[in-house]
């Protein structure tokens, strides 16, 4: 197929789907676990909050920022395939290796080339879609292909926890990254390289304009700027969730896996789903309201995640904590709406990755770090109830994502293409 430049048929197409969106799900697994079981880790290497921090956030997203640009090049010249197979196997082989790590400085290296490997998934996974599906079945390929996000995250929880419970934290890196090896080499051996569709001359002039025409518009850089700040209050909850139900509520990493994973992931998916439907009803009487939607979901996630902080009993976690979800994934959906109404058409995924880009990197360089060290640094101060202080802080980055998505409704109306 890669010679003759023709689409695959659909069976075939589907399968490759689903082994990429199996790719992604297995990269978002390998990289979440760590959260998963943090606490037991921090036992057996006596590391503080702030080490904890810096291993699932910012060591992890500085590595990760750096490589992105590389491999993303290549993934625009050279064998995609190549590259995934590459890419996912260094991130199997740093999973396993985090299985037998003997202290912080080695996880510190693991988590290095975790960053690296996982840099290359998406950019290789997407361009090879787009070389797999026709357009017209494309929006439903990418469809299956985000699925992953939710099944990565809720799998991690049950399995990568249950796992942990029954054969400590090391088995379960050794298993996930087991698994992630048996996909990267089906990956290697079933996909093929698609021929790549030259680009017409001149084109990628007009797509240099019109990427700074979006960046041009206030909207648009307010859009970006409140992503990144829900970036990082989402990393910053999701990174110490499982500890705080296991430091404070003695659960194990199998039993918050299982059922806040799942409460998490329902609320989550329902979320996405409602802000959809919000900003499709809202939208035609008042355009404004694609990042007044946002903005109120941001507002109205502070009082429930500050109440999830300071829980005291596992009852009223129930309540807060998938609630507060909800309301952290309702803009998805409206913010995604308002990129393709502002950006033209040859730009459009460049817009929404740049969005995506920075408030994946922002969110979890800080998110997870900044609660970390709060948690070390106030604990003279609250003792156990430090790390309460640290997840609490979290409200200020959630307010001003607000802050931004309401700025972005000032000027969205003049700044709109379609």
């Amino acid at each position: 197929m890669s010679g003759s430049g023709e689409m695959p048929s659909r069976g075939w197409a589907t399968y490759y789907v689903v082994i990429l969106t199996a790719m992604l799900s297995l990269n978002l697994m390998d990289r979440q676990l760590l959260a998963v079981v943090a606490e037991p880790i921090k036992i057996e290497f006596a590391l503080t909050d702030t080490q904890l921090g810096l291993l699932t956030g910012l060591i992890f997203a500085g590595v990760f920022a750096l490589a992105s640009i590389p491999v993303a090049w290549l993934a625009d010249h050279a064998n995609r395939v190549a590259i995934l197979t590459v890419c996912g196997t260094l991130w199997s082989l740093t999973t396993l290796a985090t299985g037998v790590v003997n202290g912080f400085s080695q996880m510190v290296l693991t988590r290095a080339g975790l960053a690296v490997g996982e840099s290359g998934c998406h950019p290789c996974a997407v361009s090879l879609i787009a070389g797999y599906v026709p357009v017209e079945r494309r929006g439903r390929a990418l469809a299956i292909y985000s699925m992953a996000g939710p099944i990565g995250f809720l799998v991690v929880g049950i399995v990568g926890g249950g796992i942990a419970d029954h054969f400590g934290w090391r088995g379960s890196f050794l298993a996930l990254g087991a698994a992630s090896l048996v996909v990267a080499f089906l990956a290697a051996t079933t996909l093929p390289e698609p021929k790549r569709v030259p680009a017409p001359e001149g084109e990628t002039r007009r797509e240099r304009k019109a990427y700074r025409q979006i960046l041009a518009k206030a909207s648009y850089r307010n859009l970006l700027l409140g992503a990144a700040f829900a970036g990082v209050a989402t990393y910053g909850i999701a990174a110490w969730a499982n500890v705080f139900a296991i430091r404070y509520f003695g659960w194990t990493p199998g039993q918050v896996g299982a059922v806040f994973g799942t409460l998490g992931t329902i609320a989550g998916l329902f979320g996405t789903w409602l802000g959809g439907r919000l900003s499709d009803w809202l939208s035609p009487k008042d355009t404004r309201w694609l990042m007044w939607v946002p903005a109120l979901a941001g507002l109205l996630a502070i009082p429930f995640d500050a109440a999830g902080a300071f829980a005291n009993s596992v009852t009223v976690l129930f309540v807060t904590s998938p609630v507060g979800v909800l309301f952290r994934t309702l803009p998805l959906a409206p913010v995604a709406a308002a990129i393709q109404r502002l950006a033209a058409d040859d730009v459009r995924a460049r817009a929404a990755a740049t969005v995506g880009v920075l408030g994946t990197l922002m969110g979890l360089g800080i998110g997870p770090t900044v609660v970390g060290f709060l948690s070390d640094a106030l604990k003279p101060l609250f003792l156990n109830d430090a790390l309460r202080i640290g997840l609490v802080a979290l409200v200020v980055p959630q307010a001003l994502c607000a802050y931004h998505f309401l700025r972005a409704a000032r000027s969205i109306t003049h700044e709109l293409i379609e």
